[in-house]
């Protein structure tokens, strides 16, 4: 009888390690996301429609860009600096911030030779006063009239997309053309769905990876650096399906989060574009959002959303258990 139930317990314990071992990388992968406040200054949150944000995460400094001014937020959310009324470099579109700190302004200018408006890159000091320019040399005549509207900024690299164009241009720090996607033709879409196809998010992973979503084909794609490119979504109402996805970003972990702006809520998936986790949805608490769109991460797991509706920027902090 004493051996029996030795010969139980045992498989008893290896059923339980085997449920342990199982079951563990699924709990790594839970993840919410926590509310912690709005951008702000003295007067209170700053009402914003739609503005750029990116981070530096070295300094864990915020910048955010709206209406060609540029505010500089410290790690608590609060305002403390701003620059750009004074910049003669036309209107600002996007810009970035590099490892050593200084900000990277992508602007167009109005050009009196050619007529017509032309991009600039611009380098800045950490007190927004301009350094350098940054031009574009050897391009491919594929991109001789590029006109790009985003830029991320990634290992010494700048990322320049096009987004009605769909095509995407990668400079060093010193302006020089080291390669170039057409992505469009990439997709292999029908020629319907081609007359509306543009990327809305646009965002490049640690590994230098490009991510970008299209709201007309509720779709999130993954371009990587050898050319190969994946996707991943559907229509719908039902968790881990998009309404409108907007915005892109992923964490450390490789997880991709999209934002989904009718639904009001950030979704989560994992690095093999397995639905995870929504959290948020449309109200005017704390907390709720307004027409989601861009977002973007710092090195604290916290995430900052833009709105419409002059709600300003969220800031969310995730929690991985």
């Amino acid at each position: 009888m004493e051996k029996k139930y030795g010969i139980i317990k045992f498989f008893v314990l290896i059923f339980l390690t085997i449920l342990v071992v199982f079951s563990y990388p699924l709990k790594l992968q839970a993840i919410s996301g926590t509310f912690l406040y709005n951008l702000s200054n003295f007067t209170g949150t700053i009402p914003y429609s739609w503005p750029r944000v990116r981070v530096d995460k070295e300094n864990h400094e915020v910048y955010v860009l709206y209406q060609n001014l540029i505010r500089v937020f410290n790690e608590s959310g609060m305002e403390i600096y701003s620059f750009g009324e004074q910049l003669d470099v036309g209107s600002i579109v996007d810009m970035e911030i590099d490892k050593e700190g200084d900000i990277i302004l992508l602007s167009y200018k109005w050009s009196e030779f050619r007529k017509k408006n032309n991009f600039q890159i611009t380098r800045c000091n950490y007190r927004g006063e301009p350094v350098s320019k940054i031009e574009i040399k050897n391009i491919h005549p594929k991109f001789s009239e590029f006109l790009p509207n985003r830029m991320v900024y990634k290992s010494g690299e700048l990322y320049l997309a096009s987004l009605s164009s769909m095509m995407v241009a990668i400079v060093d720090e010193n302006g020089n053309f080291k390669k170039g996607f057409d992505i469009l033709p990439m997709l292999e879409l029908e020629e319907k769905e081609k007359a509306d196809a543009m990327m809305d998010g646009f965002w490049v992973d640690q590994e230098g990876n490009i991510l970008f979503s299209v709201p007309p084909l509720f779709r999130v794609y993954k371009l990587y650096s050898d050319g190969k490119i994946e996707y991943f979504g559907r229509p719908g109402s039902s968790p881990g399906r998009f309404n409108i996805v907007a915005g892109i970003v992923t964490d450390r972990r490789g997880n991709i989060l999209a934002v989904d702006k009718l639904k009001c809520s950030i979704m989560v998936f994992d690095k093999n574009f397995k639905f995870i986790t929504q959290f948020s949805s449309r109200g005017y608490k704390p907390g709720y959002l307004i027409s989601p769109d861009d977002i973007t991460i710092d090195g604290k797991d916290r995430i900052y959303v833009t709105q419409g509706a002059k709600r300003g920027v969220s800031v969310f902090k995730l929690t991985y258990n």
